[in-house]
Parts: C-alpha cells; sequence; structure tokens
C-alpha cells in the first residue's frame, strides 16, 4: 500500500528524475496504489510509484484485487478500480481519457478550465465540476454494456455513432446497451455501494461493488 506523501514530495521526484516543474504543470501523476498497478508508454512497463509522473500517451493497468488513483493537472482525480485499463489521450484545455476495461470513478474541480470527458468503446462522458462512476458491464450483443452513475453534478453522455445525448442528474444512473441505446436517467440501487472515497487519509478508497447487482437491479425495472 502507498499514500500521497504530498505536492512537495512530487516535485522533488520530477526533479530528480530530471523532469522539469513546468512538466508537472500539464501533466499528472500517480498519488496511491494498492496491489499489481502498472503503467506503460510505447513499449516501457513501469511498476507504478507514487509520484510517478503520467501524461498523454501512458495507459495505466491495474490488476486483479488491485486499484489506483491519478491525479491529473487540470483538478482532475481518478480513481481506476481493479482489472482496469485507462489511457490518457490528453491533458490541459481539453482533458480526455480513454477507458478499455474496467471501471474508474472521476472527480472533477469545480475550479476546473476547460473540458473534460471519458471515453469508452462506443460513448463520451463529458463533466466539469463533478463526481462520477463509469465502467463496463457484459457483452450481451456484439457490443459491451457501459454503466453511469452521477454521485454529484450533472453528466453528457453521448453515442457518437447514433447522436444520442443525455443528461445523467446527481443521484441517477444510466446504461447504454450494447453501445447502441442510452437508457433513460433512474435510481439504481446498485449505486448506493460504491465507495466514492479517493483519499486514503480519509478512509478505505478500495470499491469491491459487483456489476452484477447491476443487473439483478434490471429484473425490477423497465429496461427502456
Amino acid at each position: 500500500m502507498r499514500s500521497n506523501n504530498g505536492t512537495a514530495v512530487c516535485l522533488a521526484l520530477l526533479l530528480s528524475l530530471g523532469i522539469p516543474c513546468a512538466a508537472f504543470a500539464v501533466s499528472g501523476q500517480v498519488v496511491y496504489t494498492e496491489g499489481d498497478v502498472a503503467w506503460r508508454n510505447g513499449a516501457n512497463t513501469h511498476d507504478a510509484a507514487i509520484g510517478d509522473p503520467l501524461g498523454p500517451g501512458d495507459v495505466i493497468v491495474t490488476g486483479a484485487r488491485s486499484m489506483a488513483v491519478i491525479d491529473l493537472a487540470n483538478g482532475t482525480t481518478l480513481k481506476l478500480k481493479e482489472k482496469t485499463t485507462l489511457s490518457i489521450d490528453s491533458i490541459g484545455e481539453a482533458t480526455s481519457v480513454k477507458l478499455t476495461a474496467g471501471g474508474v470513478f472521476a472527480s472533477i474541480a469545480r475550479k476546473l478550465t476547460g473540458r473534460f470527458s471519458v471515453n469508452t468503446q462506443t460513448a463520451v462522458a463529458g463533466v466539469r465540476g463533478t463526481e462520477f462512476f463509469m465502467a463496463y458491464g457484459k457483452t450481451i450483443d456484439e457490443k459491451p454494456d457501459v454503466w453511469l452513475c452521477v454521485n454529484s453534478g450533472a453528466v453528457e453522455v453521448s453515442i457518437p455513432e447514433t447522436g444520442q445525448t443525455v443528461i445523467v442528474p446527481q443521484g441517477l444512473g444510466i446504461n447504454i446497451v450494447a453501445g447502441a441505446k442510452i437508457t433513460s436517467p433512474k435510481s439504481y440501487p446498485w449505486t448506493r455501494k460504491l465507495n466514492w472515497n479517493i483519499d486514503p487519509q480519509s478512509g478505505t478508497v478500495d470499491d469491491r461493488t459487483s456489476l452484477e447487482q447491476a443487473y439483478s437491479d434490471l429484473l425490477n425495472q423497465d429496461y427502456d
């Protein structure tokens, strides 16, 4: 288990690696890990450690019963669940990450300038000043389902292929069915079990919520 020792330590580490402080201002860093976490850039793979700098092109991977928390320079913190693969596409005025496996919690500061989005295989979630969770579910047809729920603020979700767009408000969730249809925002019981904490100093940060419960919830609700 590792925890964040503060910005000063991270800056010192960057300097020791020969990375100027200016680079820190436009990139991200690893702030916490549990278990097997790695990041790669091109053909180079590294075991993740506190203070490791991250930037566009980097891919973070968590193993079974593992998780990681990363900070991006624009006021965004991401918590990766186990068996998750997430790549950083851009950081700056338009910050974008891509989720290709597993699930991610996103906490976006209200002071965020510019835009932030999470892209999946079939959908895009764009936000400012909010907290939300996004994860892959079952593959029922050719493409996997994607689940999203909002803890605070609101999230705009769209499917580029169809042009469908839905605003998901605080306390509600949606299912992007096989990448083709967004269900109407609803209150799902399974979301109440999610662990939204991203600060190890405040308690457990790991989340063990299973999306199997999400599909059990559908048995009692319309799959519109």
